[in-house]
């Protein structure tokens, strides 16, 4: 441990405190910027930390592709801390594919805009991925459908950049969110995250503005289970 450290409950805080001072343990980590309409803050978390994270399955050539570079690292990096290697996809779709094909990836990690802008790859696929996981804070699923003959899985990951999974849902027209393990969730006007282990920057009682409807709860009185109110 740092020390004294000061906790962060929103995104707002993010931007008010400085990296130093809500760092709550020193080992080897990963700084990201994380860009928002708000501003931009730093985001930091240690190899073990992100390696805890369930951002995708365990398969021999995973795919990243994500519109932020700096969530592409850490994303690959999560693929590297679980003894995988991971093709990092090309901004350029045409170059994508073409690696994506001579890689023969098995699964792809990425977030929902770029899952989408494949489909004409997947489409062409012998076999289908073995999962396809979507990494978001918010879901179209209308539009996302069209992926589900082309993995054996396809995953909604809800995460935020600073506070990594907090639920998954399996897609579906209107798909139902599991809180991910090691994750506390509290519902009030909005989604209030508690991550139970201790991170870099610790996660505590944070308001990620997410809506959500509720669908069922624990003994605790924490969310057990919601939809995302938007869709």
């Amino acid at each position: 441990m740092t020390g004294t450290f000061l906790q962060v409950r929103s995104r707002a805080d993010f931007m008010r405190v400085a990296l130093r001072e809500r760092r709550s343990k020193d080992e080897k980590s990963l700084v990201k910027i994380v860009h928002t309409n708000d501003g931009d803050f730093l985001s930091e978390w240690s190899f073990d930390d992100i390696k805890r994270e369930p951002y995708g399955i365990i398969s021999k050539r995973p795919m990243v592709f994500m519109l932020d570079a700096h969530e592409a690292i850490e994303k690959s990096m999560w693929c590297y801390e679980r003894a995988m290697v991971p093709l990092i996809g090309e901004l350029d779709l045409d170059i994508a594919v073409y690696t994506a094909e001579k890689y023969q990836i098995d699964q792809l990690i990425a977030d929902a805009e770029s899952c989408i802008k494949l489909v004409s790859y997947l489409r062409s696929r012998a076999e289908p991925l073995l999962a396809i996981s979507i990494l978001d804070a918010s879901f179209d699923p209308a539009s996302l459908l069209p992926l589900a003959p082309f993995a054996k899985q396809v995953r909604l990951v809800l995460t935020l950049p600073e506070t990594g999974v907090i639920a998954e849902a399996p897609l579906s027209k209107a798909p139902v969110f599991s809180v991910a393990p090691d994750c506390k969730i509290d519902a009030g006007g909005s989604l209030v995250v508690t991550k139970l282990l201790p991170l870099v920057t610790p996660i505590t009682g944070y308001d990620t503005g997410i809506r959500i409807a509720v669908q069922s709860k624990l003994a605790d009185g924490s969310v057990e289970s919601f939809v995302l109110s938007d869709n």
